[in-house]
């Protein structure tokens, strides 16, 4: 306990008199010597005013806890909050002050709710065991990027309980989210969007770091396994979309051998779980064709404002070199060989290539969210489908089906470069 303000007085006066060391009066008064030097320095200053506490008198920035309140905090949540989409109790302060301009602590919401009965649908976490490996902070902003992508059902409070995955991304120096997008499942267009956005928004990062999924890195030992003949021909190992990526934007790529090494991001998705399922229901966002553009206008920085770190460090991001096409850059490229009706195929369908002067020549069929094209030599060449969509093999990913019906069966083609 330390000391009455009547005994302060009378010790500040013997060290300041000269007949007591400072030493003897911040132990007398139960203080350290750093800190009772630095309360005799305050007490010089402003004297008296310093045993006054600094928000006395002053309205407090906290709303006053009525009976009603209460019953209104617990109401509203049982009200928001369900068995199949349960709600934190962190992101029910948030709400409660963002919507509702009732402004209480978390401690205060979580008192209510469980003097309610209402325990915290995070009451029972999984205790994972402790990771050897420590991961420091970067100091700057797009020194390091981590990638990664969760299974959710997102659209369970709608009715539609599918997983569908959320590829983001996220800047280990901020800890922030700087792009997410969503498909049906985690694929390779979905990262391709994510670093559409970083590109665009932000510029060229300088290290990316990720899991050893196939898009990051070609995990074929019977793919990369060069024999002698081919090494010294001169043969490369097949690389891995994001390889060949960041080969051209000059990013260096870190693989992580567990989810734990990359637990900024792992941890981000539990907090995004939390709380962007009720920011759809608030909206009535139920499909993805309406929570991407959410994503990438709101939330990103909705993420930022909340859970945000080191708002102000120094962004390292370079500006991309305008030598490089970006719409061929964020593709997927399949090689393709062009016969002599000039036409390619792909999953069953034949392709005719529009424009096209050249036969039994082997190019790139490109494809991205933004359609489908053809690339040879640097030029790029629109397509067209000559077959119909019932030839398109069964094995085709629900999201490059989506992108082939949308932009070739509806007549919607690229525009070549």
């Amino acid at each position: 306990m330390k000391c009455l303000e009547e005994d302060f007085k009378r010790f500040y006066k013997l060290v300041e008199s000269g007949q007591l060391h400072n030493n003897a009066a911040a132990k007398a008064c139960n203080y350290t010597p750093e800190q009772f030097s630095r309360l005799r320095k305050k007490y010089s200053k402003i004297g008296d005013r310093m045993f006054i506490h600094g928000l006395s008198g002053k309205k407090s920035n906290h709303t006053k806890l009525t009976a009603e309140i209460k019953h209104f905090i617990i109401e509203q949540y049982l009200i928001e909050s369900s068995e199949r989409n349960p709600i934190n109790f962190k992101y029910w302060r948030d709400e409660l002050e963002e919507v509702y301009d009732i402004k209480v602590s978390y401690k205060t919401v979580y008192n209510v709710l469980t003097a309610a009965g209402i325990n915290s649908p995070e009451k029972r976490k999984v205790k994972r065991a402790p990771v050897k490996r420590i991961s420091f902070r970067r100091k700057n902003f797009g020194e390091l990027l981590q990638w990664d992508a969760t299974p959710y059902q997102w659209f369970a409070w709608a009715g539609d309980t599918r997983y569908y995955a959320l590829h983001g991304v996220m800047d280990d120096s901020r800890s922030t989210y700087l792009a997410l997008y969503m498909t049906e499942f985690e694929c390779r267009y979905g990262y391709i969007e994510c670093r559409r956005q970083v590109l665009t928004k932000y510029g060229v990062e300088l290290e990316d770091y990720s899991d050893k999924s196939p898009v990051f890195h070609n995990n074929y030992k019977d793919q990369t396994a060069l024999s002698i003949a081919d090494q010294l021909a001169g043969t490369e190992k097949k690389k891995a979309l994001w390889e060949i990526m960041n080969q051209e934007l000059d990013v260096d790529l870190h693989l992580a051998n567990s989810p734990q090494a990359k637990g900024k991001i792992e941890r981000g998705w539990e907090t995004i779980q939390g709380r962007l399922v009720n920011e759809f229901k608030k909206r009535g966002i139920k499909t993805i064709e309406a929570a991407n553009p959410f994503l990438e206008n709101e939330f990103c920085g909705y993420y930022f404002k909340h859970f945000g770190k080191n708002k102000e460090n120094v962004s390292v991001f370079r500006t991309l070199d305008k030598g490089i096409n970006l719409q061929n850059l964020l593709c997927v490229k399949e090689k393709r060989t062009v016969n002599r009706e000039g036409c390619i195929s792909f999953k069953g369908l034949k392709i005719k290539v529009l424009n096209f002067q050249h036969t039994q020549v082997e190019g790139d069929l490109c494809i991205n969210q933004n359609g489908l094209w053809f690339l040879y030599k640097g030029q790029n060449y629109a397509v067209q489908i000559k077959s119909p969509a019932s030839e398109l093999s069964a094995d085709v990913p629900q999201v490059l089906e989506n992108i082939i019906h949308d932009y070739l069966f509806s007549e919607m083609h690229f525009k070549a470069a």
